[in-house]
């Protein structure tokens, strides 16, 4: 106990001070101008733009409520990231500490808090960690045999970002995998987590966030985009541009890519959820001591395959992605003093290196006008680390669908 109160303080205050340092990003003022309007009445989605799902917004109008300015909703707004960050962190510690028959392993907990770490600049300031927080609930939940907790969490953290809704498929076969009293639960959870967004359906187009969203060329840091300006060191036309609030490589041949990368990685996403929700069908179900870690391991492992596919094919990939892969991450990273749990690690190690080398080239003196030769070699090996992921997760997911593993 003494131990994991210790680490847990070490990983957590420290952040404490990243709620005055460096600027407020724009980010913060749009969550709180968007707060503010559905405080005045005003109908989002309908007078007032938002590309974001509904129910983030009530995660911005509790801060909004007490600031009485974008400052203070900046302090307001990142301890309420900072507490929900800290509820993961202890997550892990228990998990990595509540097996009496084994060495505490702190491992998935270090790994995660060094991952926010290199991301400590945007931690706070952004909401990225709220629906990663519901989507370790909601696998955490499940694992633990509480199915209707689970679908709930799953289903607020897909109204609050939508890309948990890729590995709700894993944990609706998990559910049905362990009993049709589960399956029963977790489809009820959802369903009631999805209640005010069907109610809300008949006054607000809220599924319009997406269109914002399909409108976008490549953004600079994504796969396709860091190929696109590592070639134009040896030639090849591109432009790096800010477009809104965010900056992507344009020019004739950004145009001609944009619509079969978007092809690709529609196709690789669903690829990915099909297999991940096979595996969960097929896999083996755990007995014995640490049956609950490694159910708990394996269900994250599968989790972790369609979101991973996500990102890393992904026309869009900002910083802040990684928030949504380090903690299901760091969960897969019980399972590497299981063999039997039939995980390999080697994906989950690329996505923490991926995750620490975002520093070296956001933020960064040249990032606003067009990254160097270096930093874009940087861009390119954090985006092929995640296209090792993505193969890697996909192994695994056939290997634990194997009939050795059935």
């Amino acid at each position: 106990m003494s131990l994991g109160v210790a680490l847990w303080s070490l990983g957590t205050l420290p952040f404490l001070t990243r709620l005055f340092r460096g600027r407020t990003s724009n980010d913060l003022e749009h969550y709180l101008l968007s707060a503010n309007a559905l405080l005045d009445g005003q109908r989002i989605y309908v007078d007032v733009p938002f590309e974001y799902p509904p129910y983030v917004l009530a995660w911005f109008a509790g801060p909004a409520i007490v600031a009485g300015d974008v400052a203070q909703f900046r302090l307001f707004f990142g301890l309420l990231i900072l507490c929900l960050d800290a509820l993961v962190k202890a997550a892990l510690i228990w998990t990595g500490f509540r097996d009496r028959h084994r060495p505490p392993d702190a491992l998935p907990f270090v790994m995660y808090t060094l991952a926010t770490a290199a991301l400590g600049h945007i931690l706070l300031q952004r909401y990225d960690v709220i629906p990663a927080a519901l989507s370790v609930a909601a696998v955490m939940a499940l694992s633990a045999g509480w199915a209707g907790v689970a679908g709930l969490m799953a289903a607020v953290a897909v109204g609050t970002k939508a890309y948990p809704a890729v590995f709700v498929p894993v944990l609706a076969v998990t559910a049905w995998r362990r009993s049709q009293s589960d399956a029963k639960r977790f489809t009820i959870g959802m369903v009631a987590g999805l209640l005010p967004l069907i109610a809300l359906s008949w006054s607000a187009p809220w599924w319009s966030f997406a269109t914002v969203h399909t409108r976008r060329g490549l953004e600079a840091e994504s796969l396709w985009a860091s190929a696109l300006w590592l070639s134009h060191f040896i030639g090849v036309p591109a432009t790096w541009e800010l477009a809104s609030a965010w900056f992507e490589v344009t020019g004739p041949v950004a145009e001609g890519l944009v619509t079969p990368a978007r092809i690709v990685w529609a196709t690789a996403t669903l690829g990915s959820v099909a297999l991940a929700t096979w595996a969960a069908w097929r896999q083996r179900l755990s007995s014995g001591e640490d049956a609950d870690t490694v159910s708990l391991s394996v269900t994250a492992t599968l989790s972790l395959l369609p979101v991973t596919t996500f990102v890393a094919f992904s026309l869009v990939l900002s910083p802040q992605f990684h928030l949504w892969l380090a903690p299901l991450a760091a969960l897969s990273l019980l399972a590497r003093r299981r063999p039997d749990a039939g995980v390999d690690t080697g994906a989950l190690w690329c996505i923490f290196v991926s995750t620490f080398l975002v520093p070296a080239f956001f933020p960064s003196p040249t990032f606003d006008s067009g990254l160097d030769l270096g930093r874009t070699l940087v861009l390119v090996l954090r985006n092929l680390l995640l296209l090792y992921a993505t193969w890697s997760l996909l192994q695994t997911a056939v290997r634990l669908a194997s009939p050795q593993k059935a």
